[in-house]
C-alpha cells in the first residue's frame, strides 16, 4: 500500500494493572515508527512530548526522531491542556510534521504555559547532546 498522508492521534500508552507504583507502557512511539517506515509523503501525529527525554523504553525512539531531517515543523505545548481541554498529560504535548521530501532544520514553536510561543529553525539535535533543548531561547546559551 501507499500512502500520500498519514494523520493521527495514536493511543498513547497501554495501562498496567498493578500497584499505583505501575507506569504504562508508551506504545505511540510504535505507531509513528510504523507509520515512517509506510514513507508516506507527509505525516503529523499529535503525541506526549515525553519522548523528548527518554526513559520508559523511548531512547531509540527519542534519538530517531530527534536525528531525522525530515522532520519540517514541531509545535511543543508545555501544557497539554492548551491542546486538549481538561486533560493532563505530563510534560505536555506535540505534533509535528514530517516530509518525505525535504531534509534540513526544523521549524520549532515551543508552546509555554504563559500562553508565550518562541519559534526557531533549527535542528532537533543539537551537537553534542542527546536530549531535545525544549526552550528555543536555550539555544543560545549552549
Amino acid at each position: 500500500m501507499k500512502f500520500d498522508v498519514i494523520v493521527g492521534n495514536p493511543p498513547y500508552q497501554l495501562s498496567t494493572a498493578g500497584s499505583v507504583e505501575s507506569q504504562a507502557t508508551p506504545i505511540y512511539d510504535e505507531f509513528v515508527s510504523q507509520a515512517i517506515k509506510l514513507s508516506p509523503r507527509f505525516l503529523t501525529m499529535i503525541i506526549p512530548s515525553r519522548w523528548m527525554y527518554g526513559g520508559f523504553g523511548l531512547d531509540d525512539f527519542r534519538l530517531s526522531m530527534l536525528s531525522d531531517q525530515r522532520l519540517e515543523v514541531l509545535h511543543d505545548y508545555m501544557n497539554a491542556e492548551d491542546c486538549f481541554p481538561g486533560v493532563q498529560i505530563a510534560g505536555g504535548v506535540c505534533y509535528f510534521l514530517w516530509n518525505r521530501a525535504r531534509r534540513g532544520t526544523c521549524k520549532v514553536y515551543t508552546h509555554r504555559d504563559d500562553g508565550k510561543v518562541s519559534s526557531a529553525k533549527r535542528f532537533l539535535l543539537e551537537e553534542g547532546l542527546s536530549t531535545f533543548v525544549r526552550f528555543n531561547e536555550a539555544i543560545s546559551i549552549l
